[in-house]
């Protein structure tokens, strides 16, 4: 991701308060504008197309949430932990980011972006395939088997966890999550290692 300058990443904060706060609501450029305290010719000098925004908060996102898994992946300690750790964090993320959270369930996008859709869903298989890789780890380590195979387990650990930041943004941003999910993403896991 290139070094953003102030007015751009002023833009795409502003953007990311306004999905946080307008809803389903189309964000139009003129609307941001205001927002930005700005005129619309000013956004275009700085952005080519309101997509190289949204485009802009997708980068923020993945360069983001990836640095934060690699911190929690060369962290001591045991691979489930991690796996929790992880499934909080994109919790609690989305939480401390609503408007963000629009973002990783795909509200915030209208038809003209179906390739930041695409970048999201392949974002959220490579943390899929992480939360695998982890899986693995812990059965090489113990030579203890999951109740699931490896994949399954992943699958249904991040469909719990992008369920939990759903559930957020269908709230209208008001039902916190993260007062449950340490309990609920504990039950899962130690579920899925009960043998």
């Amino acid at each position: 991701m290139e070094q953003l300058k102030p007015r751009q990443l002023d833009i795409m904060q502003n953007l990311a308060k306004m999905l946080g706060e307008k809803g389903p609501v189309k964000i139009t450029t003129s609307l941001l504008s205001k927002e930005c305290g700005i005129t619309e010719a000013a956004i275009y000098r700085h952005f080519p197309s309101k997509r190289k925004i949204y485009s802009g908060l997708v980068d923020f996102c993945e360069k983001n949430i990836f640095d934060l898994i690699a911190n929690i992946n060369s962290s001591e300690g045991d691979e489930l932990e991690k796996t929790k750790k992880i499934l909080i964090l994109l919790v609690t993320f989305s939480e401390k980011n609503p408007g963000l959270a629009r973002l990783l369930t795909r509200e915030a996008f209208s038809v003209d972006e179906t390739s930041l859709d695409e970048r999201i869903g392949q974002m959220m298989s490579k943390i899929e395939l992480l939360i695998k890789q982890n899986l693995q780890k812990y059965e090489q380590e113990t030579k203890k088997k999951l109740e699931l195979p490896t994949a399954s387990a992943a699958n249904l650990l991040l469909a719990c966890s992008e369920g939990i930041i759903q559930q957020f943004v269908r709230s209208g941003f008001q039902d916190s999550p993260s007062k449950r999910i340490n309990d609920q993403f504990t039950f899962l896991i130690n579920s899925l290692a009960a043998n």
